[in-house]
Protein backbone atom coordinates (compact mmCIF):
# COMPACT_ATOMS: atom_id res chain seq x y z
CA UNK A 1 0.00 0.00 0.00
CA UNK A 2 1.11 3.29 -1.05
CA UNK A 3 1.90 6.14 1.77
CA UNK A 4 0.77 9.43 1.00
CA UNK A 5 2.53 12.11 3.02
CA UNK A 6 -0.13 15.26 3.25
CA UNK A 7 0.73 18.22 4.07
CA UNK A 8 -1.85 20.01 5.47
CA UNK A 9 -5.35 18.88 8.07
CA UNK A 10 -8.11 20.90 6.66
CA UNK A 11 -11.15 20.51 5.12
CA UNK A 12 -9.61 19.27 1.54
CA UNK A 13 -6.95 17.26 3.58
CA UNK A 14 -9.30 15.39 5.80
CA UNK A 15 -11.48 14.56 2.66
CA UNK A 16 -8.72 13.00 1.40
CA UNK A 17 -7.82 11.14 4.43
CA UNK A 18 -11.41 10.00 4.68
CA UNK A 19 -11.98 8.62 1.06
CA UNK A 20 -8.31 7.24 0.58
CA UNK A 21 -8.28 4.57 3.88
CA UNK A 22 -8.91 1.88 2.61
CA UNK A 23 -7.18 2.52 -0.73
CA UNK A 24 -3.21 4.92 1.01
CA UNK A 25 -1.92 4.99 4.23
CA UNK A 26 -2.46 8.54 4.80
CA UNK A 27 -0.11 10.73 7.39
CA UNK A 28 -1.81 14.16 7.31
CA UNK A 29 0.29 17.13 9.23
CA UNK A 30 -1.02 19.64 11.55
CA UNK A 31 0.79 23.19 13.52
CA UNK A 32 -1.42 22.08 16.00
CA UNK A 33 -1.24 19.30 18.83
CA UNK A 34 -4.67 19.81 19.97
CA UNK A 35 -6.29 19.34 16.55
CA UNK A 36 -3.37 16.67 15.81
CA UNK A 37 -5.11 14.25 18.56
CA UNK A 38 -8.23 15.13 17.51
CA UNK A 39 -7.21 13.58 14.40
CA UNK A 40 -5.68 10.93 15.86
CA UNK A 41 -8.84 10.09 17.97
CA UNK A 42 -10.70 9.96 14.49
CA UNK A 43 -8.41 7.32 13.29
CA UNK A 44 -6.45 9.65 10.88
CA UNK A 45 -2.34 9.50 11.06
CA UNK A 46 -1.04 13.17 11.78
CA UNK A 47 2.40 14.62 12.81
CA UNK A 48 3.24 18.33 14.03
CA UNK A 49 5.18 19.55 11.15
CA UNK A 50 5.62 23.73 10.61
CA UNK A 51 6.44 24.19 7.00
CA UNK A 52 9.68 24.98 6.00
CA UNK A 53 11.13 22.89 9.04
CA UNK A 54 13.28 20.12 8.34
CA UNK A 55 11.07 17.19 7.12
CA UNK A 56 13.01 13.56 7.88
CA UNK A 57 9.96 12.21 7.57
CA UNK A 58 9.36 12.54 3.38
CA UNK A 59 12.12 9.63 3.25
CA UNK A 60 9.10 7.38 4.53
CA UNK A 61 6.64 8.19 1.73
CA UNK A 62 5.33 7.47 -1.69
CA UNK A 63 4.19 10.49 -3.04
CA UNK A 64 3.75 14.15 -1.29
CA UNK A 65 0.53 16.15 -1.47
CA UNK A 66 0.94 19.85 -0.33
CA UNK A 67 -2.64 20.74 0.42
CA UNK A 68 -2.73 23.61 2.66
CA UNK A 69 -3.47 27.90 2.47
CA UNK A 70 -0.61 29.35 2.97
CA UNK A 71 0.48 31.78 0.09
CA UNK A 72 4.05 32.57 1.71
CA UNK A 73 7.02 31.65 -0.96
CA UNK A 74 9.74 31.78 1.40
CA UNK A 75 7.75 28.44 3.60
CA UNK A 76 7.45 26.80 -0.35
CA UNK A 77 11.07 27.40 -0.96
CA UNK A 78 12.59 26.11 2.14
CA UNK A 79 10.03 23.06 1.82
CA UNK A 80 11.56 22.74 -1.39
CA UNK A 81 14.72 22.41 -0.40
CA UNK A 82 13.94 19.66 2.03
CA UNK A 83 11.60 18.40 -1.29
CA UNK A 84 15.25 18.26 -3.17
CA UNK A 85 16.74 15.80 -0.96
CA UNK A 86 14.43 13.39 -2.42
CA UNK A 87 14.63 13.96 -6.11
CA UNK A 88 12.14 10.58 -6.96
CA UNK A 89 9.22 11.82 -5.04
CA UNK A 90 6.21 12.65 -6.63
CA UNK A 91 4.96 16.01 -5.65
CA UNK A 92 1.50 17.32 -6.26
CA UNK A 93 0.82 21.00 -5.45
CA UNK A 94 -2.87 22.12 -4.78
CA UNK A 95 -2.96 25.47 -6.74
CA UNK A 96 -6.33 27.76 -7.50
CA UNK A 97 -8.13 28.34 -10.54
CA UNK A 98 -7.68 32.08 -9.07
CA UNK A 99 -4.22 32.47 -10.88
CA UNK A 100 -6.45 33.20 -14.00
CA UNK A 101 -7.88 36.60 -14.38
CA UNK A 102 -11.86 37.46 -14.59
CA UNK A 103 -11.50 38.20 -17.72
CA UNK A 104 -14.43 37.08 -19.63
CA UNK A 105 -12.07 34.61 -21.20
CA UNK A 106 -11.61 30.45 -21.62
CA UNK A 107 -8.38 29.89 -19.66
CA UNK A 108 -6.29 26.39 -20.63
CA UNK A 109 -3.70 25.60 -17.98
CA UNK A 110 -1.51 27.26 -20.83
CA UNK A 111 -3.25 30.44 -21.24
CA UNK A 112 -1.40 33.79 -21.67
CA UNK A 113 -3.10 35.76 -19.60
CA UNK A 114 -1.81 33.73 -16.26
CA UNK A 115 -1.14 36.50 -13.41
CA UNK A 116 2.37 35.56 -12.73
CA UNK A 117 2.15 38.31 -10.07
CA UNK A 118 -0.22 36.23 -7.98
CA UNK A 119 1.15 34.31 -5.13
CA UNK A 120 0.20 31.02 -6.11
CA UNK A 121 1.18 30.96 -9.30
CA UNK A 122 4.96 32.42 -8.23
CA UNK A 123 4.96 28.97 -5.36
CA UNK A 124 3.80 26.86 -8.51
CA UNK A 125 6.95 28.04 -10.12
CA UNK A 126 9.19 27.35 -7.08
CA UNK A 127 7.47 24.11 -6.58
CA UNK A 128 8.53 22.87 -10.48
CA UNK A 129 11.97 23.09 -9.87
CA UNK A 130 11.72 19.75 -8.49
CA UNK A 131 10.95 17.91 -11.92
CA UNK A 132 8.39 15.98 -10.49
CA UNK A 133 5.82 18.21 -9.50
CA UNK A 134 2.39 18.14 -10.53
CA UNK A 135 -0.03 21.43 -9.83
CA UNK A 136 -3.27 20.68 -9.85
CA UNK A 137 -5.32 24.07 -9.90
CA UNK A 138 -8.26 23.57 -8.03
CA UNK A 139 -12.14 25.41 -9.00
CA UNK A 140 -14.22 26.41 -5.85
CA UNK A 141 -14.46 23.60 -3.36
CA UNK A 142 -17.59 22.13 -2.53
CA UNK A 143 -19.22 19.34 -0.61
CA UNK A 144 -20.62 18.31 3.19
CA UNK A 145 -20.03 21.63 5.22
CA UNK A 146 -18.86 23.39 2.29
CA UNK A 147 -22.73 23.88 0.88
CA UNK A 148 -22.55 25.91 -2.44
CA UNK A 149 -26.46 27.40 -0.79
CA UNK A 150 -24.30 28.74 2.27
CA UNK A 151 -21.81 31.06 0.51
CA UNK A 152 -23.70 34.16 0.20
CA UNK A 153 -26.22 34.04 3.41
CA UNK A 154 -26.80 37.56 4.59
CA UNK A 155 -24.52 38.69 1.39
CA UNK A 156 -25.02 39.89 -2.01
CA UNK A 157 -24.09 38.01 -5.07
CA UNK A 158 -21.70 39.83 -6.80
CA UNK A 159 -21.29 39.35 -10.71
CA UNK A 160 -24.04 37.19 -11.37
CA UNK A 161 -23.82 37.04 -14.54
CA UNK A 162 -20.25 35.44 -14.47
CA UNK A 163 -19.71 31.84 -14.48
CA UNK A 164 -19.34 29.35 -11.62
CA UNK A 165 -15.89 27.29 -11.39
CA UNK A 166 -16.71 24.75 -8.96
CA UNK A 167 -14.76 21.55 -7.93
CA UNK A 168 -17.10 19.16 -5.74
CA UNK A 169 -15.35 16.92 -3.17
CA UNK A 170 -15.49 13.89 -4.81
CA UNK A 171 -13.78 14.75 -7.92
CA UNK A 172 -11.31 16.28 -5.57
CA UNK A 173 -10.55 13.48 -4.37
CA UNK A 174 -10.73 11.54 -7.41
CA UNK A 175 -8.52 13.78 -9.46
CA UNK A 176 -6.01 13.81 -7.08
CA UNK A 177 -6.07 9.80 -6.73
CA UNK A 178 -6.93 9.80 -10.84
CA UNK A 179 -2.79 11.65 -10.86
CA UNK A 180 -1.27 9.10 -8.48
CA UNK A 181 -2.86 5.98 -9.88
CA UNK A 182 -1.49 7.05 -13.68
CA UNK A 183 1.75 8.41 -13.34
CA UNK A 184 0.59 11.91 -14.73
CA UNK A 185 4.06 13.74 -13.51
CA UNK A 186 5.14 17.20 -14.08
CA UNK A 187 2.41 18.62 -15.53
CA UNK A 188 -0.43 21.49 -14.58
CA UNK A 189 -3.92 20.12 -14.67
CA UNK A 190 -7.52 22.46 -14.13
CA UNK A 191 -9.64 20.30 -12.13
CA UNK A 192 -13.34 21.97 -11.99
CA UNK A 193 -16.76 20.68 -13.11
CA UNK A 194 -16.96 21.12 -16.68
CA UNK A 195 -20.75 22.72 -16.24
CA UNK A 196 -20.19 26.65 -15.82
CA UNK A 197 -23.48 28.30 -14.60
CA UNK A 198 -24.10 31.68 -14.10
CA UNK A 199 -23.08 32.79 -10.24
CA UNK A 200 -26.51 34.27 -10.04
CA UNK A 201 -28.55 31.55 -11.13
CA UNK A 202 -26.14 28.59 -9.51
CA UNK A 203 -26.35 30.01 -6.04
CA UNK A 204 -29.89 31.11 -5.18
CA UNK A 205 -30.94 27.57 -6.72
CA UNK A 206 -28.74 26.24 -4.18
CA UNK A 207 -30.06 28.16 -1.81
CA UNK A 208 -33.35 27.48 -2.01
CA UNK A 209 -32.76 23.92 -2.08
CA UNK A 210 -31.95 24.03 1.69
CA UNK A 211 -34.78 26.45 1.89
CA UNK A 212 -32.81 29.54 2.66
CA UNK A 213 -33.85 33.31 1.14
CA UNK A 214 -32.72 33.50 -2.40
CA UNK A 215 -29.47 35.56 -2.23
CA UNK A 216 -29.85 39.37 -3.27
CA UNK A 217 -27.44 40.23 -6.16
CA UNK A 218 -25.45 42.95 -6.90
CA UNK A 219 -26.71 44.47 -10.35
CA UNK A 220 -24.69 47.16 -10.68
CA UNK A 221 -21.60 44.63 -10.52
CA UNK A 222 -20.14 44.16 -13.86
CA UNK A 223 -17.39 41.51 -12.99
CA UNK A 224 -16.72 38.98 -16.33
CA UNK A 225 -16.08 36.33 -14.28
CA UNK A 226 -13.96 33.21 -16.53
CA UNK A 227 -14.68 29.28 -17.58
CA UNK A 228 -11.41 27.68 -16.36
CA UNK A 229 -11.33 24.81 -19.17
CA UNK A 230 -10.75 20.96 -18.38
CA UNK A 231 -10.75 19.42 -21.42
CA UNK A 232 -7.10 18.35 -20.57
CA UNK A 233 -8.44 16.47 -17.49
CA UNK A 234 -11.42 15.35 -19.46
CA UNK A 235 -9.88 14.10 -23.04
CA UNK A 236 -6.44 13.81 -22.73
CA UNK A 237 -6.10 12.35 -19.00
CA UNK A 238 -9.13 10.58 -19.21
CA UNK A 239 -10.78 11.16 -16.02
CA UNK A 240 -14.55 10.65 -15.82
CA UNK A 241 -16.08 13.16 -13.85
CA UNK A 242 -18.60 11.71 -10.87
CA UNK A 243 -20.13 14.34 -9.31
CA UNK A 244 -23.07 16.90 -9.95
CA UNK A 245 -22.33 20.34 -8.80
CA UNK A 246 -26.28 20.51 -8.10
CA UNK A 247 -26.50 17.45 -5.57
CA UNK A 248 -24.49 18.48 -3.28
CA UNK A 249 -24.73 16.93 0.16
CA UNK A 250 -24.88 19.33 3.50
Amino acid sequence: MQHIGLIGSGWLAQGMARAWHNQYQITLTTRDPEKQQQLIAQGISCLIYNMGDEAPWLADIDCLIIATTSKSLTVHQQLLNQIQHHPDLPVLFTSSTSVYPNDGQRHTEDSPYLLKDHPLYLIEHCLQQHPKTTVIRCGGLIGPGRHPGRFFKNKSISAPQAPVNLLPLDDATGIFAHVMENHYIGTTINACHDQHPTKGHYYSTMAESLGLPTPDSRHDSTGQGKIVDTHHLIHKLNYQLQSNIWSIDQ
